[in-house]
């Protein structure tokens, strides 16, 4: 009986102790400018209790009575965490934080590859950062447009000025033939549809560019975004990352009373027209148009509930003449952090985005294209017919043309609906100090319909039909819809425990996710003009495509430290996928790793002075990531179709019981060094990727008769150098000036085809160009026919030739951000060298006479043979695609609030460009060289023909935030 009450009065206790708690408040700023910092992260390590500043860099904590010895931590992005011990604290007297900025992010707090949160100091591998702050100054709505030039070891490249056109996202060369290189994308932690080609039915590609569906996540109210490479990196997102992984995380809390942002950019959207071969292009197909965008922001909170929304509207009427390819686009984002009891804390997100756009034909579909007709000449043909040479056309042929220009630009009704919703649930439980167990689920649903207008009047437009004799039952209407459904559900618990001088990090998980793709197309012919619906066609048909895959994983972590300096990780994840073969079983993919903080030794700073070097840190670690194969690849089928108004089956694929996922096996080792306290820091990291059972069609046995069977057969190498550069050469209270530089170094090669035969991944027939995926060579490198010429006149040709690599074996990226007072200037720039691209637009200048000096083609040449051998010396149109391009310049001014009287706690106004400068050693944009095509919903692709696509245009902002 005495046992039983002494229970209970210590139960009784603890509760009381538990439920008393004493109130902190204080402030936090930067403690070279004393300005507030907004958004720190204020929490009791060990525990989810926390805050986060206000907009005046303002806090108040509850701090539970129970963890009065408990330590504090404050974590900001780019600046050193600081910590204090709750016992030393004096509750009545208000907390003073000052943070200095961490150049070299020593102490940042990471998600991404760690399954919770863990300092980079104990990392083996490289997590690049990016803030709000940084994001801030990017006038863009597109997730891939604002990592441009932000990522140092990766490439991010829009392959058209078309709204919503797909991109190039590569850091570690191409690790797969049959898989695109775009990284994984989570948002709060739920995986994201990322699909950035073109569509199985060919959504998007009837305007000539793949709809990327990476356009439409929602940019707004972003609180940090990390990314991560290499199969060490991405070991615990199994099957799925072995071409990177990107994390958003969305702002979920403010802090204090309500704070209220308003943000707009208002400008003009330019044509970027430094690649145009004839002056009179822009004058026939380009405008101005006006920019807006709208943002509103609020956020509050207490010690038990903080929120966040925002809510965006952008109207862009483009850059084409009669708005074609005009954008509109609403988007909301709310999120709220809810801390039910000292243990418990609830975090909600959800977001909705409404796209719509227009977009013009593009590239060469047949009939009339705008850059097809005036820069590759096809206008002599379509229409009525013009010198082909737009800048030899008299005054009055050009008053013609254009008036024939714009025409059928305005009989084009080519337009794109996508509708978007995210969400992510989470909660996480701290039933003991230093243990967090949290369960996150949540769904990404993205409805693309997309419908393609030709009426009658425009087929007898282009085709120069009198209204009398046009033809009236040529019209049609296609429709594509593409429902995409993802489900994700992660459960992770990770514990931190310390022992004398060691510490350990435990973490263990599961994760399941699964994605449902649904898509319908359907058209119909011979119908009337006005008609909008295929209903009223006289002659209708349809196609449908399904895929789903199921992922299963689970997970385990070990990281341990020694004194705080020395740390080694092993982790380990094993998958199941539905995409695998039958008799596969659970793949398993290892890692391990270690690094060394040099500079924590006691013996580093008695012997070397911090104002030479600051900052050392050795990291090795190697690691196994993987990419499942495409869904339901495994499955032997038949094809039954209809014939002579019956049923006929035919073998469909032959299936792979064995099939499985690529393995990319990667070795990395490198260093972070500070000199001068910090100031001038270097990241130098070399890495050896090697893509294992890599997925090819290999051809069986000629008696068997079977078609070509996708096994895992293949190795794929890519290796090189990623080397980063920080320096601050001017830092005081009114100064503070930063350049980053980067430079990364990249050899691919598909060293073993495994008796796979070369083929094509992304371009046309043998004749002409393509990007061919062959032993012995980087993936999707250019082949093409090779003219052998003597006295200026061509004498024999040679097919298929290697032509060139598409991946460029340097890239970078580099940035400027100055400050002075309340004044900033910021710009982004980023390069590349040793790619090569074909410029078909060059090609078909020859071939219809366009060009007055038949585009380098020997004249003699052309007096022998005219341009009949014009596909015969498809070599002669290759061209380096090096590039210099600066993404932004920009500059902000925030009026202190004693100019407004105080009426508002911040206005900044601002100015920028996106755009403003290329230099390119090619005469077309050497990043809009993805016409052509790919191999397939979610194929390779390496980019590598310029055909009649749009540069990305640039624009003039001036922009407004108001702190309320």
């Amino acid at each position: 009986m005495r046992t039983i009450l002494f229970l209970c009065m210590l139960l009784v206790s603890q509760h009381a102790l538990k439920a008393q708690s004493n109130m902190l408040s204080g402030s936090v700023t930067d403690d070279r400018t004393g300005e507030p910092l907004i958004g720190v992260s204020i929490q009791i390590q060990g525990t989810r209790t926390g805050t986060v500043t206000n907009v005046d860099g303002l806090f108040s904590l509850a701090i539970p009575g129970s963890l009065a010895d408990a330590t504090l931590q404050f974590t900001y992005l780019g600046y050193k965490t600081v910590e204090v011990n709750l016992a030393e604290m004096n509750f009545s007297v208000p907390l003073d934080i000052e943070m200095k900025e961490d150049f070299i992010k020593g102490s940042e707090i990471v998600i991404s590859g760690q399954g919770i949160a863990m300092e980079e100091r104990r990392l083996s591998t490289d997590v690049v950062s990016i803030s709000a702050r940084q994001l801030e100054n990017i006038p863009s709505t597109r997730i891939d447009e604002l990592l441009q030039a932000q990522l140092p070891n990766a490439q991010v490249r829009l392959t058209n000025g078309q709204p919503g056109s797909s991109s190039i996202v590569r850091s570690r060369g191409v690790v797969s033939a049959f898989i695109n290189s775009t990284p994984v994308v989570y948002v709060d932690g739920v995986r994201v549809d990322n699909l950035n080609t073109a569509a199985t039915l060919g959504g998007g590609q009837t305007s000539g560019a793949a709809t990327s569906a990476l356009a439409d996540i929602p940019a707004e109210n972003i609180e940090r975004v990390e990314f991560i490479n290499g199969g060490a990196a991405t070991t615990l997102y199994g099957s799925d990352g072995g071409n990177g992984v990107i994390q958003i995380f969305t702002k979920k809390s403010g802090a204090g009373d309500l704070d209220v942002t308003f943000s707009s950019q208002i400008g003009a959207t330019t044509p970027t027209e430094d690649f145009l071969h004839f002056d009179r292009t822009s004058e026939l197909l380009y405008q101005n148009g006006l920019f807006q965008n709208y943002n509103v922001t609020v956020s509050g909170g207490n010690n038990r509930l903080g929120y966040s929304f925002s809510g965006s509207h952008t109207d862009d009427e483009g850059f084409r003449i009669q708005n074609q390819n005009a954008n509109s686009r609403t988007a909301f984002r709310t999120g709220f952090t809810a801390y039910l009891n000292d243990d418990l804390t609830f975090r909600s997100s959800l977001s909705y985005t409404r796209n719509n756009f227009l977009r013009v034909r593009n590239g060469n579909q047949g009939g009339y294209t705008g850059l097809w007709y005036t820069e590759s000449g096809s206008s002599l043909f379509t229409g009525p017919g013009f010198n082909p040479n737009l800048d030899e056309l008299s005054d009055a042929d050009f008053a013609l043309m254009q008036e024939f220009v714009t025409t059928a630009e305005a009989l084009q009704d080519n337009s794109t609906s996508i509708n978007r919703v995210q969400t992510s649930q989470s909660l996480e439980y701290n039933p003991v100090q230093n243990l967090v167990i949290r369960a996150t689920a949540g769904f990404d649903y993205r409805v693309q319909d997309e419908t393609i207008v030709t009426t009658n009047q425009y087929l007898n437009h282009i085709d120069d039909l009198s209204p009398e004799n046009g033809l009236f039952n040529r019209g049609s209407i296609q429709n594509f819809n593409r429902n995409f459904l993802g489900l994700t559900g992660e459960l992770t618990a990770q514990h931190r425990y310390e022992l004398s001088d060691f510490s350990f990090i435990s973490t263990v998980g599961g994760q399941f996710w699964r994605n449902e793709d649904r898509q319908v197309a359907y058209s119909g012919e011979d119908v009337r003009d006005g008609a909008q619906s295929i209903g009223q066609a006289a002659v209708t048909q349809s196609d449908e495509f399904y895929s789903e895959v199921a992922n299963y994983g689970v997970y385990v972590q070990e990281n341990i430290g020694y004194k705080n300096r020395y740390f080694v990780e092993f982790g380990l994840r094993g998958d199941g996928n539905t995409a695998f073969g039958d008799d596969l079983g659970t793949q398993f993919y290892p890692k391990v790793g270690a690094s060394y903080l040099v500079s924590a030794e006691p013996f580093f700073f008695e012997n070397i002075d911090p104002s030479i070097i600051s900052y050392l840190k050795l990291q090795a670690n190697y690691g196994v990531a993987g990419n499942f194969p495409q869904p339901f690849i495994s499955e032997p089928t038949v094809d039954v179709q209809g014939f002579l108004n019956g049923q006929a089956a035919t073998t469909g694929q032959v299936g792979n019981d064995d099939i499985g996922p690529e393995f990319i096996y990667t070795f990395e080792t490198g260093a972070d060094i500070g000199f001068i306290n910090d100031r001038l820091s270097f990241g130098v990291n070399y890495y050896y990727s090697e893509t294992r059972d890599a997925l090819l069609f290999v051809p069986p046995a000629a008696s068997v008769g079977d078609e070509l069977i996708l096994q895992n057969v293949g190795t794929i190498e890519n290796w090189g150098w990623e080397l980063s550069a920080t320096v601050v050469p001017v830092l005081n209270r009114d100064w503070n000036v930063r350049l980053t530089a980067s430079l990364n170094t990249l050899n691919n090669e598909l060293t073993d085809a495994g008796g796979a035969a070369p083929f094509n991944i992304n371009g046309f027939s043998s004749r002409t160009m393509q990007t061919v995926v062959q032993e012995g060579f980087p993936i999707g490198f250019l082949r093409g026919n090779t003219g052998t010429f003597v006295n200026g006149v061509m004498v024999s040709t040679t097919p298929q030739t290697p032509l060139g690599s598409t991946i460029a074996d340097r890239f970078g990226s580099m940035s400027l951000n100055a400050t002075y007072r309340n004044i900033s200037l910021f710009s982004t720039a980023d390069y590349q060298t040793g790619a090569f691209a074909h410029s078909f637009e060059r090609q078909f200048r020859f071939r219809y006479g366009a060009a007055s000096d038949n585009e380098g083609i020997p004249q003699a040449e052309v007096d022998a043979n005219g341009t009949n051998n014009w596909l015969n010396f498809t070599d002669q149109f290759i061209e380096s695609t090096d590039f210099f391009r600066i993404r932004l310049i920009g500059v902000n001014y925030s009026i202190p609030p004693s100019v407004l009287n105080n009426l508002v706690k911040r206005v900044t106004v601002g100015f920028s460009v996106t755009n403003p400068i290329n230099f390119a050693s090619s005469s077309f944009d050497p990043e809009a060289t993805q016409s052509g095509g790919d191999q397939g919903q979610n194929g390779a692709t390496t980019g590598g023909i310029a055909y009649a696509a749009e540069s990305v245009p640039r624009q003039f902002l001036g922009s407004l935030r108001i702190d309320f």
